[in-house]
């Protein structure tokens, strides 16, 4: 996706957490003060037709969201958030390292399998400068590149992917485990 445009300001709790999603889901974005850029100002008011609702964010389309939740933001910015369908051999929550090698290993063994992560896939790994300490790379290697690594490898095993998605409920029943989200969807394995 371009580059898109956060307007807000440095005291509004809803415009640290879009800018934290966007970081966590490695979206580029720049950042725009309206309390410190008088243009800023100007453009959200002309875009609200006299409001200030931050944050705005602005899409390279021209389209715009205000005050948007994650999950406003998950959705345009195209990640997946529902499973194609709702039972799988193997249904592993977190998207880290361990939870995407998980699933890999048992796609290669010919499972399917689903990987619900919170935040971004690629976990807090995903989020690291650099990780020194990781089997295979001796001389270390980015977060983000192992993320991406690690996703692009579960792909290739068709493993299905979900992120920006919560889970609100893990029960077991006589034949299956049932996974919730908050979003409402069910999920058996």
């Amino acid at each position: 996706m371009d580059r898109i445009t956060v307007y807000g300001a440095p005291w509004c709790p809803d415009c640290s957490r879009s800018k934290a999603f966007l970081l966590e889901q490695r979206v580029p974005f720049d950042w725009v003060d309206i309390d410190a850029d008088a243009d800023g100002r100007r453009f959200v008011e002309e875009l609200q037709q006299g409001g200030r609702t931050i944050p705005t964010i602005v899409f390279t389309d021209g389209s715009h969201l205000l005050e948007p939740s994650n999950a406003d933001l998950a959705e345009k910015l195209g990640l997946q958030l529902h499973a194609v369908r709702t039972f799988y051999d193997l249904i592993v929550v977190g998207g880290g390292p361990a939870g995407l090698s998980t699933a890999i290993y048992a796609a290669r063994e010919g499972m399917d399998a689903l990987v619900i992560e919170l935040g971004a896939l690629g976990g807090q790994a995903g989020a690291t400068d650099r990780i020194d300490n990781y089997p295979g790379f001796p001389d270390g290697i980015g977060g983000a590149e192992l993320a991406a690594r690690l996703v692009a490898h579960a792909r290739r095993y068709d493993v299905e992917l979900l992120s920006a998605v919560e889970v609100s409920g893990i029960r077991r029943e006589p034949d299956e485990i049932r996974v919730a989200t908050v979003g409402g969807d069910t999920y058996g394995a």
